[in-house]
């Protein structure tokens, strides 16, 4: 039986209980495909024609694309994360869903059941803060949106999974026809193998600070004596970089770039619109699975060396750092004391580790809880964002100084990205990232200020963040691999 014919199958079941609780039903059915590249599909030439999300955990090695919306949920304000919450509960308790085909899936001779990415999923992000300032170049990326899509593809090592979910009304009518499912899987997997957009070579793009480098250091010292003076702990300052781009960027080599050169990180891209925002994000906000929490604390940070010891070098400093590992200890703490509001057995180990990727290291410390009867991921996710990594402490207190001082629209940058599902979801934080719309890219970083900061220092670390995606983004062009370090990124320092 076909995947069309399976979610055919249950529609009758499906208006029963739509007439039953007086809202539209959502069908999902899941079936084995053969092995699709993932990145291919999130950019091929039929899938730019709809909204879509690509996104792939460094650890369960796994990708998921969701291309077309079903259905999207929007809510604005403070509320935002509980109206989601509600909203894709009923969604998902309601639906009806044919997966019989997921349990032939095999890892080491064991059957695995439903795995992560199948069977409905709702995939998106929301903006850092609500109630800050706006402009035209996040016009399509809302406060929240998490979005059912229409396809959704899961891959692995061992296997494919494509998902279809269609929503029945009360009188047993689709929200799409059945054959529209199966053309626009047939569009995707046909048109796969042009993947690759305009084939651009050029010059690496030349980026200009949004705001001058002398008056983000002097923002950084008004910081600093704030902290001083008794206003706040920590507060999280954030850099925006601008450039044009050719026409045409290879977003599909962009991201085989990011994977290959950060496979630790989270890598993602989510189109809405005219535009995209991907990057590759090395902190995990919280993760779900059944009543497992994992979240983790990433503060504090120092380059790569080069050549010799100069990484032992670097990383027994930065151990050593009371300035990092005081920033660092906000962070854990914060994470700890909101993780115990929703859960319990919290265990973290006593010194952070030290996170290395291809650019910087970090203090990392992973925490694990249970989560209490109850509480749900995004009541998770609401209480820990922004965590003092990104926004400050108190949070109160550091959101009213960046609102007041830093003059920068985030977006997306530093909030909440990932997926949902009913007994489980994962959320990072969209860091290393960058906003490409109206032949411009958007690239963002942010440095933690602490009493003992430096703005020259904070400055060069802004540089250190913002190189990942400046070479992902250069991935495609001939100049790519003619940039060694950071004090070479195209006249940073004079922009």
């Amino acid at each position: 039986m076909s995947l069309t014919d399976r979610i055919s199958a249950l529609v009758p079941a499906a208006a029963e209980r739509a007439r039953a609780t007086g809202r539209p039903v959502l069908v999902s059915a899941v079936e084995r495909v053969d092995d699709v590249d993932a990145i291919t599909l999130a950019t091929s030439p039929a899938a730019r024609e709809h909204d879509r999300m690509f996104w792939t955990h460094p650890v369960e090695r796994y990708a998921l694309v969701g291309i077309g919306t079903a259905l999207e949920l929007t809510p604005s304000g403070a509320s935002r994360f509980a109206a989601i919450d509600d909203a894709s509960r009923t969604l998902l308790d309601d639906a009806l869903l044919d997966d019989a085909l997921v349990d032939d899936a095999l890892v080491d001779g064991v059957p695995t059941g439903r795995s992560a990415g199948t069977g409905p999923t709702l995939i998106g992000g929301f903006a850092f803060d609500p109630d800050g300032p706006r402009t035209e170049r996040w016009r399509d990326f809302p406060a929240s949106s998490l979005a059912l899509p229409r396809l959704q593809l899961m891959t692995r090592d061992d296997g494919s999974w494509l998902t279809a979910n269609v929503l029945v009304a009360s009188d047993g009518t689709t929200d799409v026809a059945p054959d529209e499912i199966d053309a626009l899987w047939d569009a995707l997997r046909l048109s796969g193998s042009d993947a690759s957009e305009i084939d651009v070579r050029g010059d690496a793009p030349m980026y200009a600070d949004a705001r001058s480098p002398v008056e983000w250091r002097a923002l950084v010292q008004r910081a600093v004596d704030a902290i001083r003076a008794g206003a706040m702990e920590k507060v999280v300052l954030a850099r925006e970089v601008r450039a044009a781009l050719p026409d045409g960027v290879d977003l599909a080599e962009t991201l085989r770039y990011l994977c290959e050169v950060h496979p630790t990180c989270f890598v993602f891209a989510c189109w809405r619109g005219d535009g995209v925002f991907l990057g590759a994000t090395p902190e995990l906000l919280v993760q779900l699975h059944d009543t497992e929490v994992n979240a983790s604390a990433l503060a504090g940070s120092v380059r790569r060396g080069i050549g010799g010891n100069a990484d032992e070098t670097f990383t027994r400093d930065l151990m050593r750092s009371e300035k990092d590992r005081a920033e660092h200890e906000v962070v854990r703490r914060r994470l700890c004391a909101t993780l115990g509001e929703l859960c319990t057995h919290m265990v973290w180990p006593r010194e952070p580790y030290i996170l290395t990727l291809a650019n910087v290291h970090h203090l990392y410390t992973p925490v694990t809880a249970t989560i209490r009867d109850g509480a749900t991921l995004l009541q998770l996710v609401a209480r820990l964002h922004p965590t003092p990594a990104v926004g400050g402490e108190p949070r109160d207190a550091a959101l009213r100084f960046i609102r007041e001082h830093e003059g920068l629209d985030r977006g997306w940058y530093a909030a909440p990205i990932g997926w949902l599902q009913r007994d489980r979801g994962q959320f990072a934080v969209a860091l290393r990232s960058a906003l490409i719309t109206d032949g411009e890219a958007s690239l963002f970083a942010g440095c933690g200020i602490v009493d003992g900061s430096d703005p020259e220092r904070e400055y060069v670390e802004s540089m250190i963040k913002l190189r990942p995606m400046k070479m992902a983004l250069a991935a495609s062009l001939e100049s790519a691999g003619n940039e060694t370090d950071v004090e070479s990124l195209a006249g940073e320092r004079a922009s």
